[in-house]
């Protein structure tokens, strides 16, 4: 049995990186600063950059994901689940949709009607064939305000309830949504595309319910 001992192994040339047809067996430790191709055992320490083209029955542990982008998935499972709010105060909450402002706005202190507003709202083809929902959680005071009014990407939706009108509010029964007195309101709302196409809010219809009076007492 030999032993090489090197501080720098090249090809025949000098200039590139030598070949081992058969494979290279390694019982140390191995470093590099770039790998290229299959890895056959266990692999330990941090790796850093982008793993592509994992086979067979990899098994990955991380600590977290931070996870930035649009993610499609066909069929998602998952144990528990808590929704991103947003909350603010007065007549005007607003979602950011494409930065994680969640679809869920909490409002405190309202003095008039209440109208949401969602900005960054996909218009991609990506985005075809989606319905939206948002809602909005008012705590309410000596009077009752109710959000009725939708601002989405720049488009008004109102609460007239006029049946195929796409920028109206459809309600049950066409009894649009008052606001209760001292409790808690829900104002959820369900966009429709009804073309298939997100390239434009207008192929949205919306329905709204109302779960409320929740009391305080």
């Amino acid at each position: 049995m030999s032993i090489l001992r090197a501080d720098s192994i090249r090809d025949r040339a000098g200039t590139g990186a030598p070949s081992f047809p058969n494979g290279a067996v390694a019982t140390g430790i191995v470093t590099a600063t770039s790998f290229v191709g299959a890895v056959t055992g266990n692999v330990t320490g941090n790796v850093t950059g982008n793993a592509t083209g994992l086979s067979g029955s990899p098994s990955v542990t991380v600590s977290a994901i931070d996870s930035t982008g649009i993610s499609t998935l066909t069929d998602l499972r998952l144990a528990s689940v808590a929704d991103k709010i947003t909350v603010s105060s007065g007549n005007s909450p607003s979602l950011s949709y494409n930065t994680g402002g969640g679809n869920v706005a909490v409002v405190h202190t309202a003095t008039g009607p209440i109208t949401l507003t969602v900005t960054g709202i996909p218009t991609t083809s990506d985005f075809n064939n989606r319905s939206l929902n948002f809602a909005v959680i008012v705590k309410q005071g000596a009077t009752g305000y109710a959000c009725t009014d939708l601002i989405l990407n720049g488009v008004a939706f109102g609460a007239r309830a006029a049946a195929g009108v796409a920028t109206d509010i459809s309600y049950p029964s066409g009894t649009v949504a008052t606001g209760s007195t001292s409790c808690y309101d829900i104002f959820n709302f369900i966009g429709i595309n009804t073309t298939g196409s997100a390239s434009t809010m207008t192929n949205y219809n919306f329905i709204s319910i109302k779960n409320g009076d929740f009391r305080f007492y």
